[in-house]
């Protein structure tokens, strides 16, 4: 765990310096998980469909688009004023933590109404907001000096395609720095 000493929010006397391409990356970030919501909204329900099949599409949705859009740099692991280690949260609350984690317990039951790909591409995304959210609180600055923000969005992006789309990101309509040959 990287530990940044971050001064505690209320003891600055401004907004803390932005890194390099932090606004541009969290922005790609939010339409990233917009993305991905949308194709999770769209999944096939069927209509005698359960409380797992509307949890799904309703409020996994709602999580997965809600972490990418929160997603704070500012809210990184930390040394408390105590010298204690503090996890940060990356700016997604534990309310919606708590939904991404929920789908490995609804996921025996999408076997009658979703296909193995769909099954498997819910699961990457599910599975790279979460990794996401860790990544920006334990480096806020690697990962998104580094680029490692945009490669998670790369893959949030490629999971989510539409249904039936080809494999391969390029040309797909995605900012240049979502664009990878997986």
């Amino acid at each position: 765990m990287t530990m940044l000493n971050f001064p505690d929010a209320q003891q600055q006397d401004g907004p803390r310096a932005l890194w390099e391409g932090e606004a541009e990356a969290l922005a790609g970030a939010a339409e990233a998980g917009r993305r991905a919501a949308a194709w999770m909204r769209a999944l096939p329900v069927p209509e005698a469909g359960g409380r797992s099949e509307r949890w799904i599409v309703g409020e996994l949705a709602d999580a997965v688009e809600r972490a990418m859009g929160a997603l704070d740099s500012g809210d990184c692991d930390r040394m408390g004023p105590d010298g204690e280690a503090v996890d940060g949260a990356g700016g997604v609350d534990a309310a919606t933590m708590a939904d991404l984690a929920g789908l490995p317990f609804a996921l025996p039951e999408t076997a009658a109404w979703l296909s193995p790909d769909q099954q498997l591409r819910l699961l990457a995304v599910v599975a790279t907001v979460t990794a996401t959210v860790r990544l920006l609180a334990n480096d806020p600055g690697g990962v998104i000096e580094h680029g490692e923000l945009a490669r998670m969005c790369a893959i949030l992006s490629y999971a989510a395609r539409p249904d039936g789309a080809e494999p391969g990101l390029r040309g797909a309509g995605l900012a240049p720095q979502f664009e990878h040959e997986f």
